[in-house]
């Protein structure tokens, strides 16, 4: 990943693991949206990172197609997925249009500075009527340390987000914010202290008994999401407009 023309500090999917609670949170509630919305069986991967979301569709019987820029992230995904795996930059994307069903931008945006061109894409290799879901971090108050060695661009607000999405051709089903209290709480204190501190992110929730901690604590915020004030991110799932 990029920021303003430089490398961002660690390249995702070959950073040291972090798969923790608040990522399983996350993807959880994603996947969720994304199911309530009905799509069809070809699914676009796009910045799968480590694939663990890829896995968790194929699981489930989708017909999965991931992608990501780097070398290393694809590297990544063929060793750990049995989806086709392509390497691709998310604001060109090398498919026909109207080649998926669904398209997944699962914490890519927030890495890009032509966030709308990407979403332009999604929307291209769409079916009509396919799915666009989305997860992106909230609040540009708390843009940190941690998002700039996450190679992050940005931290995004309801509104803007809702006009982004709707200028790329989507109807908004629905923008779910999620990760209050636990997740927020969590990511500002010693996640943050960690990154702040240089360590690797396999260091920040620890092992064993912490990471299971961590787990039962954040099983609280299933009963917030949709809670905007305090919340740590959005996932949203949108429908390709008719033209």
């Amino acid at each position: 990943m990029r920021r303003n023309g430089a490398e961002a500090p660690h390249v995702w999917g070959t950073a040291p693991d972090f798969i923790g609670p608040r990522h399983e949170l996350r993807e959880s509630i994603l996947l969720r949206a994304l199911l309530d919305a009905r799509p069809g069986s070809r699914i676009l991967d796009v910045g799968a990172g480590q694939g663990t979301f890829t896995r968790r569709l194929s699981a489930l019987g989708f017909d999965v197609t991931s992608t990501d820029l780097s070398e290393a992230a694809i590297g990544v995904l063929r060793e750990r997925t049995g989806a086709t795996v392509v390497q691709a930059d998310a604001t060109s994307l090398p498919f026909d249009a109207a080649s998926f069903d669904a398209v997944v931008l699962g914490e890519v945006l927030e890495h890009l500075e032509g966030d709308d061109t990407a979403l332009r894409e999604a929307r291209r290799v769409l079916a009509p009527a396919g799915v666009v879901a989305i997860s992106v971090p909230r609040n540009p108050a708390w843009f940190s340390r941690s998002d700039e060695w996450a190679g992050h661009v940005r931290r995004y607000m309801r509104e803007p987000l809702l006009s982004l999405v709707e200028s790329a051709g989507f109807d908004v089903l629905e923008c779910l914010p999620w990760g209050f209290p636990i997740s927020a709480l969590f990511h500002r204190t010693a996640y943050e202290l960690v990154v702040r501190r240089g360590a690797g992110t396999e260091r920040v929730a620890g092992r064993g008994p912490a990471l299971a901690l961590l787990g039962a604590l954040m099983r609280i915020d299933r009963l917030f999401v949709g809670v905007e004030r305090g919340a740590l991110g959005y996932v949203l799932v949108g429908r390709a407009s008719v033209s």
